[in-house]
């Protein structure tokens, strides 16, 4: 792997990410708007909030469809955002697969801190992995290569400067 060019991605991505959270941020809303009426609608009819396993458990459900559409969404060139993308995808479903059962069975079957932990770092990654997948490093780059070219003042051809 040549970290030079990781750490010069890097870099353009997070030079890029207003641009990349303003074209994500609608489709990110529209995807966790029911899940959060949802929570709200728990939250009031409890008159107060935590989170507890039922809570934790659509939120977890909420990050594995979304990692699921992302499956799709993400350039299979990029192994190591697949790879990520893959194991949250696995970790949101185990989870909430265990929540279900530890909510039907009223048995511990992981302590709370593992679901709270697998929700928040899962919602995390999808989100993280959402705006990977609208970004595009093309475009990126010739963007930055563009705006280089019109700071330079000027530039030299066979050994002569040139005013631009």
């Amino acid at each position: 792997m040549d970290w030079n060019k990781l750490k010069e991605s890097a870099w353009t991505f997070i030079s890029f990410l207003p641009d990349t959270i303003k074209r994500t941020s609608i489709w990110i809303i529209i995807s966790y708007l029911i899940p959060v009426i949802n929570i709200a609608i728990i939250w009031g009819i409890r008159g107060d909030f935590n989170w507890d396993l039922n809570t934790l458990s659509i939120l977890l459900v909420t990050n594995a469809c979304f990692i699921t559409s992302l499956l799709f969404l993400i350039d299979k060139k990029r192994e190591l955002t697949s790879v990520l993308n893959t194991i949250s995808l696995v970790v949101a479903i185990v989870l909430f697969a265990f929540s279900i059962a530890q909510i039907e069975k009223q048995m511990l079957i992981f302590p709370m801190y593992i679901y709270k932990s697998g929700a928040f770092v899962t919602l995390a990654v999808s989100l993280f992995v959402g705006l990977v997948s609208k970004y595009d490093e093309v475009e990126a780059k010739s963007l930055m290569r563009a705006e280089q070219g019109r700071a330079k003042k000027e530039t030299t051809v066979d050994n002569k400067k040139i005013e631009l």
